[in-house]
């Protein structure tokens, strides 16, 4: 192993983090036969499968999602993203550091402190939050708490959840009327766009026309789901790619663990948390000498 070489591989300065990719993954999905396939029974088996896959997580854990009663497939958590700022035009607010993805959406969403929240919000806030730690908010009780006292619902993005570990919340807070998650981020496989949303009762918007028969949704990527789920389980990278993930930590300069597989935490000399920096193309350099 090129130690220099693996230091030069963790860039410190990415705006995005990547996930980790699986020639395992994408060569089994090469295998998969789409053809009549029925709606009905795939819809069904597709949100069980997903469901009972979220709970038997090992590494993470998401507590009170059986008062979700309402279930919908989605393609992906920005598929849930974009739907709120649909039905909710101009009020979606976030907090500093979130996914950068909803300032490209709406690049004058606005950027709210807790003592700025007010009725007529409606908070998006990454849990892992993306922004801080990657682990729940340092200060989700009082975001909690305000946006009870004030009338303003959460909707909670879980996108990475499953790369996640030594992460524990209780979504069933009144506050919180959704909880998204998707499959991207547990396997690689950001092209087949397929996640679940738990939520309090139907919005109304696409994900609920999506998830109706005569509506045609995208059967291929909840089979994809289906089969990779079946196949691959829970905890993947994390089972998959721990020494490696652990090798970088001990080998490069200047970093510390995150929760997420997909990122690392870079620090100055006194140690102190300067941001996260991906792990992805340090991960798939030592798999590749590894099976040489």
């Amino acid at each position: 192993m090129d130690k220099d070489k693996l230091n030069r591989l963790v860039d410190r300065t990415a705006l995005r983090k990547r996930p980790l990719r699986s020639k395992e993954v994408m060569t089994f999905i090469d295998t998969i036969e789409y053809k009549n396939l029925p709606w009905s029974s795939i819809h069904n088996d597709y949100l069980t499968t997903f469901d009972k896959w979220i709970h038997n997580h090992k590494l993470i854990e998401f507590r009170g999602l059986d008062k979700f009663e309402t279930r919908k497939v989605t393609l992906g958590v920005t598929h849930a993203i974009n739907d709120l700022h649909m039905l909710n035009p101009g009020r979606v607010i976030i907090f500093d550091g979130e996914f950068f993805y909803h300032e490209k959406v709406i690049p004058n969403i606005k950027i709210k402190s807790i003592n700025e929240l007010q009725d007529g919000d409606v908070l998006l806030i990454s849990t892992p939050f993306c922004g801080e730690g990657y682990n729940v908010h340092p200060h989700m009780t009082d975001i909690l708490a305000t946006c009870l006292a004030k009338n303003i619902p959460v909707h909670i993005d879980a996108a990475w959840y499953p790369c996640s570990r030594d992460v524990h919340f209780n979504v069933d807070h009144p506050a919180i009327h959704s909880v998204n998650f998707s499959l991207s981020k547990a396997y690689g496989i950001s092209e087949h766009r397929c996640g679940i949303q738990y939520s309090r009762q139907p919005a109304g918007g696409h994900i609920d026309y999506m998830n109706d028969e005569d509506s045609h949704p995208a059967i291929n990527n909840m089979y994809t789901g289906i089969k990779c789920m079946n196949k691959f389980g829970v905890d993947y990278f994390w089972n998959k790619h721990k020494e490696h993930y652990n090798t970088i930590i001990n080998e490069c300069t200047n970093l510390v663990p995150s929760p997420a597989i997909h990122v690392a935490f870079s620090t100055d000399d006194n140690g102190k948390i300067i941001r996260a920096v991906p792990t992805k193309t340090a991960i798939e350099y030592l798999d590749s000498i590894s099976h040489n």
